[in-house]
């Protein structure tokens, strides 16, 4: 056990009396507040009487580890002071390390030790402070008013970090959208299904692909406009959600075309898969109201698992399936 010895306060803070008419003088700032770990009555006590003279607000005070680090994350409060050496099965640094991994709340360590190896020990939790006992009062503020200042400093830093961080993820998305219907877009899809399809191949599952032209497009711009071409491609996104769990992967690809990759058990699930856009299709002509039918023709392939093709093959696949689709149509029309 470190001796115990009671700080020297032989400087006091200065306590000449404030003029709050002053001019410029602008309200106080909030105290900083404290967590005092000290095990022994006497010493915690002429901290708190020390750091409450200081201008400081005191949250509690903890004999040992476990409940320091309790008290920690339940007051949360802005600095712990802390003895190093605590009885019971937890010291202060091994309290300070329990501290970190739940909260980045900053530490100052009180010690008598002087060894290397406990400085070592202190050293490897990263406190923002160091004090030897004895120490002097205005020694005790200025390794707090440092610490807090670095901390601030230091949140400040993880912010901003944090702040470029989401507008980068947000940027990221931004690349992989379709702007005009919300879809994934051809990088997006290509992305997430290469992805998916790695998957499929290492869980041996199948997927399905799908290949689908909005048919029409090009009438619908020329009679009504592009903005109401605009709005078949919305529609079309719309009825696609519909019929595609949120799960499958949905994209626009370009132009008239869409794609999307969904996990299938066979070649049945597809026609089921093609059948359900048939009736979505149905449903919607039927309750929106547009001076055109909205009409996809569809394409689609089995992936089976283990399989050699690419994510470019398949849907080279699908979309040649999607047009023998249109010349059927066409040669009954």
């Amino acid at each position: 056990m470190e001796p115990r010895n009671r700080f020297d306060r032989s400087i006091q803070q200065d306590s000449s009396p404030v003029d709050d008419d002053l001019p410029g003088a602008g309200p106080e700032p909030h105290p900083a507040s404290i967590l005092i770990v000290e095990d022994e009555g006497i010493v915690a006590q002429d901290l708190k009487e020390a750091l409450t003279r200081l201008g400081y607000r005191i949250t509690g005070v903890a004999s040992e580890g476990a409940q320091a680090v309790s008290m920690a994350a339940q007051l949360r409060p802005e600095l712990v002071v802390m003895d190093v050496s605590l009885r019971g099965e937890i010291d202060g640094i091994q309290a300070a390390r329990m501290m970190q991994e739940h909260a980045h709340v900053p530490v100052i360590f009180l010690t008598g030790h002087r060894d290397a190896e406990t400085l070592q020990r202190a050293v490897m939790t990263g406190p923002l402070g160091y004090l030897i006992k004895p120490f002097q009062e205005d020694e005790l503020r200025c390794a707090i008013e440092v610490a807090i200042h670095k901390h601030r400093a230091e949140l400040q830093v993880r912010e901003r970090e944090e702040e470029l961080r989401r507008s980068a993820e947000l940027l990221q998305n931004l690349s992989l959208i379709d702007e005009l219907t919300q879809l994934r877009n051809r990088r997006g899809f290509f992305e997430l299904a290469q992805q998916a399809l790695k998957v499929a191949q290492r869980e041996h599952y199948a997927m399905g692909v799908f290949f689908m032209d909005l048919n029409g497009l090009k009438r619908i711009n020329d009679t009504l406009g592009h903005q109401a071409g605009d709005q078949a491609l919305r529609d079309t996104a719309e009825v696609l959600r519909d019929t595609f769990r949120s799960s499958d992967i949905l994209a626009r690809i370009g132009g008239d075309e869409f794609v999307a990759m969904a996990h299938v058990h066979s070649t049945q699930d597809l026609h089921a898969l093609a059948g359900r856009l048939r009736e979505h299709l149905q449903i919607f002509n039927q309750t929106h109201r547009r001076p055109y039918p909205l009409n996809i023709s569809v394409g689609m392939t089995l992936v089976d698992i283990p399989t050699e093709e690419d994510l470019e093959s398949l849907l080279a696949r699908a979309d040649a399936a999607m047009y023998e689709e249109k010349r059927a149509v066409s040669n009954r029309a």
